[in-house]
């Protein structure tokens, strides 16, 4: 399927149904709060190892509601309805918990660069190491350039993240595969689920905007870390920072169901609804 007919479907399944989309949201977006709720324990010193809580919450709860996700919309995309009961299935839990655990499996691999440049970070500045201290060593890494060894380190972060997303999008139509029962659906079309994936990101615009905006807010720091960390550079108010941010998620919020549906559509090809409107 192409990817401009896969937004279409998508479009007209989570628009044509406003009542089923919205309490499809709202199903998901409880199963999420449920399972970060133990990092609430954060905020007690005391308590904070309880907030590891969440890990076998969302290996238990999320990973395989993430299936049951899948079958939904793969349903509501051949005449059937987002909200469905299949969200919660419980038959084959087993089987969506081992597939769910080897797709993150799957997912930390791609991770790994990243997660490599988080402990080096994290073993660097580990200690009571004090600002000048870190400068030095950003300018060390720069070949005595501050500005070159933020860049080297801006670009390498990059490179990290660039490869998980590229991981996510490469696996991104693996669960829809599973909840039609064909899992050599994606088989030979991965690149073009990535591409599906790159391209569904327009939808979560309202967020990447926000960030740009915090990026260009923030950018006038970048370019001076040295009054940075001598306390001389005065930065942009956190309180509008943080409501720019939160406009961006509560309007992208309502709009993730859509794009997972854009690759839903994709990952289902020619068997989605409009197909087999087409072929009768």
């Amino acid at each position: 399927m192409k990817i401009s007919k896969a937004f279409r479907e998508a479009f007209q399944v989570y628009f044509g149904d406003p009542g089923a989309s919205f309490r499809f949201l709202i199903t998901e977006l409880c199963l999420v709060l449920a399972v970060l709720a133990p990092l609430l324990f954060l905020a007690d010193s005391k308590l904070q190892m309880l907030a590891l809580l969440a890990v076998p919450l969302f290996v238990l709860i999320l990973l395989p509601a993430r299936m049951n996700a899948a079958a939904a919309m793969q349903d509501s995309l051949r005449g059937g309805s987002l909200f469905s009961r299949q969200l919660g299935e419980l038959r084959g839990y087993g089987k969506k918990l081992g597939f769910g655990l080897s797709r993150c499996i799957l997912i930390l691999l791609w991770g790994a660069p990243l997660i490599a440049c988080l402990v080096i970070a994290r073993i660097h500045i580990s200690g009571d190491m004090d600002g000048f201290t870190l400068l030095r060593m950003i300018k060390s890494f720069g070949g005595e350039d501050l500005l070159q060894g933020v860049i080297y380190l801006g670009l390498i972060l990059a490179a990290a993240l660039l490869i998980l997303a590229v991981g996510c999008g490469f696996h991104c139509g693996d669960r829809h595969a599973l909840a039609l029962g064909r899992k050599d659906l994606v088989k030979g079309r991965r690149w073009k689920m990535l591409g599906c994936w790159i391209c569904s990101l327009i939808v979560l615009l309202p967020l990447i905007a926000a960030l740009i905006v915090l990026f260009i807010r923030y950018l006038p720091a970048l370019a001076d870390l040295n009054g940075l960390v001598m306390g001389l550079l005065e930065l942009p108010s956190t309180k509008v920072s943080l409501i720019i941010l939160a406009v961006g998620v509560v309007l992208t919020v309502p709009l993730v169901p859509l794009r997972s549906l854009i690759i839903a559509a994709c990952a289902g090809g020619d068997g989605s609804r409009r197909a087999e409107e087409e072929d009768r």
